[in-house]
């Protein structure tokens, strides 16, 4: 059975760090307020990569199950969070609701939280003893947030909460920076039970100085029957932004330059059947939703207006990688092409999967897709939605390889969702 979709959010946009401070607070705790103040004034607009690796526990006590994973870069542009998938030309504002609704997520851990516990409407922090964070020692101050205060909200099935909280900060007392903060919700709705975040803080470097960042969260969800979803995160490739930044990645997901060519654009007409050849593998343990991938023609293709050589490059990106485990091990994945490229040549690419199916007669080149229940010949098509091809593989570990043999049929622009 597919878990209840969590989606956790803290807001932060309706104040501008321009604003009075929070009142100041006496001893300690008034200085790493004064160190935050000054990190959080000084800090410039930048992006990182983020990688979110979601899981689930079915029953107390049992090992945690692998459920996707989900790769976008996300900015924190004057107080807000803003996301895109990685390689994408500019940032989208409804990013967050195209994510495969599985499991638990979450904004705001980006930059949220610090301009949250920092900033005009702070919560007051009160002393709580020592703690350890990696064999670092630190003084611990708790605070809370009532529900009158509060813009924590949680969405689980078709309503939305406002909750409050309480947690903890782990800081270094000689530096004064955060380490550690922890944050348990209260009054969660059910059918959920408990909810929870932790994130861990560390120096990077942005531009010309070190600034305090975070460096991972994990967002754990539980309902009332025991099954936790829970969700980790982890921020790399920090950099300044600005409006001029690329956002565009190699492989290895590091900035990379963006050529920029003069092309011709061209139509490619409606009923074109494709025979591509993915270029780009794909994997459960390092792939992930918003991955780019890309495919090429097995052979040269003639249609009204438009000649495509075998060497043209169809590109696009993973939409979904879902395990599910019952009645038996098996993944969904969800792909979407876009354009294609040859030469100084470009067309927008609009079709759906639609083969080979396990009762063509040919055989798909797959060289070798290494999978623990080999699939017959064909794609085990669930979905032929515009746009998208979404299909079933049984297994226990994901292997697409390169050479994998897929059938798009080109459709109207019209029949295209918007994503």
């Amino acid at each position: 059975m597919r878990p209840a979709f969590v989606f956790l959010v803290l807001s932060t946009a309706a104040w501008a760090w321009q604003e009075p401070p929070a009142k100041p607070q006496p001893g300690l705790s008034g200085q790493i307020r004064q160190r935050m103040a000054a990190n959080l004034a000084g800090l410039p607009n930048y992006t990182c990569l983020e990688t979110i690796d979601r899981t689930l526990r079915r029953q107390p006590g049992k090992k945690l199950l692998f459920r996707d994973r989900i790769r976008m870069e996300v900015a924190f542009i004057e107080a807000s969070e803003m996301f895109s998938w990685p390689g994408a030309a500019s940032f989208e504002a409804d990013l967050l609701e195209k994510l495969p609704e599985t499991g638990a997520s979450g904004a705001g851990s980006f930059g949220g939280w610090t301009r949250s516990l920092f900033g005009p409407a702070a919560p007051s922090l009160a002393g709580g003893g020592e703690c350890v964070v990696e064999g670092r020692r630190g003084l611990r101050y708790n605070f809370g947030m009532p529900v009158e205060s509060t813009k924590y909200a949680v969405t689980s099935g078709p309503g939305a909460a406002i909750m409050p909280y309480t947690g903890s900060l782990c800081v270094d007392p000689g530096a004064l920076d955060i380490m550690l903060l922890e944050v348990q919700a209260r009054q969660t709705p059910p059918p959920l039970a408990t909810m929870s975040e932790t994130i861990h803080y560390g120096r990077a470097r942005i531009g010309e100085a070190d600034f305090l960042l975070p460096l991972d969260h994990e967002l754990t969800v539980t309902d009332v029957e025991g099954k936790e979803n829970r969700s980790f995160t982890r921020f790399t490739a920090c950099r300044g932004y600005t409006a001029e930044s690329s956002i565009a990645f190699d492989t290895e997901h590091r900035a990379a330059a963006v050529p920029r060519t003069k092309v011709e654009e061209l139509h490619l007409p409606d009923g074109v059947q494709l025979d591509l050849l993915l270029e780009t593998p794909i994997n459960s343990e390092e792939s992930a939703v918003g991955d780019p991938i890309t495919a090429r023609p097995d052979r040269a293709i003639r249609a009204p207006g438009v000649s495509i050589p075998t060497g043209a490059t169809v590109s696009g990106r993973i939409l979904g990688l879902e395990q599910y485990f019952e009645p038996e091990d098996y993944f969904i994945v969800s792909l979407e092409f876009t354009s294609l490229t040859f030469g100084d040549k470009r067309a927008q690419f609009h079709a759906r999967l639609v083969g080979p199916r396990p009762h063509d007669d040919r055989q798909m080149k797959i060289n070798g897709v290494n999978m623990d229940h080999p699939i017959p010949s064909g794609l085990d098509i669930l979905d032929s939605a515009p746009g998208a091809g979404v299909f079933r593989v049984l297994a226990g570990k994901l292997r697409l390889s390169r050479g994998l043999q897929m059938t798009w049929k080109t459709i109207s622009t019209a029949e295209t969702p918007r994503r």
